[in-house]
């Protein structure tokens, strides 16, 4: 196969595969497409990833979609946070979700683990979910993070609320995630 002299960007394909692009660009690509085998390639790796996005990505996910989804070609890129932890993380252009390992959290006799999404600066309550997958062996809850959260707010706290059988209390966990997504 011979090499691209003009090579689509990887941004470029993943606009096309998400329809965000203009007719008049739609076709210069597809052109472009149609005769170039190497972008050609490159645009059937964006669109297995792309459909694989498109089944519903909670925004919890067990170890085992993640192993599915790194199996099927999505690049993850993973963190891993303790209890009172903020930190900044960056979504580089070759990840296509990051995953937060939100961590240090005794899941022993856990019933079942909830989650309430925040924004930190404002304390806007996002959304809240009564039940999410979690690692008891590892302690932890794992969060996809996908490139379209860049339109919520940067700051964002997770709260884990770990309830155990016959336990009256509510263990609960946070962690604060500012997310940096580089320029289109």
């Amino acid at each position: 196969m011979t090499a691209c002299p003009a090579p689509l960007s990887w941004d470029t394909l993943v606009d096309y595969w998400a329809g965000d692009l203009a007719h008049g660009e739609t076709e210069r690509v597809e052109e472009h497409l149609f005769g170039c085998a190497t972008c050609a390639q490159a645009a059937a790796r964006v669109a297995s990833i792309t459909e694989v996005l498109r089944e519903v990505l909670p925004p919890a996910v067990s170890r085992a979609r993640l192993d599915a989804l790194r199996a099927a070609g999505v690049v993850l890129r993973e963190s891993a946070f303790s209890p009172g932890e903020r930190r900044t993380v960056l979504f580089e252009r070759d990840a296509d979700l990051l995953i937060h390992k939100l961590g240090g959290v005794d899941l022993t006799g856990a019933e079942h683990v909830s989650l309430q999404v925040v924004v930190d600066s404002t304390g806007e309550r996002l959304f809240g979910l009564d039940e999410v997958p979690f690692e008891r062996d590892e302690g932890a809850v794992l969060i996809a993070c996908q490139r379209h959260f860049a339109s919520l707010p940067a700051d964002t706290r997770f709260e884990l609320a770990v309830h155990r059988a016959g336990a009256p209390t509510v263990t609960r966990f946070a962690y604060t995630i500012v997310h940096q997504f580089p320029p289109a």
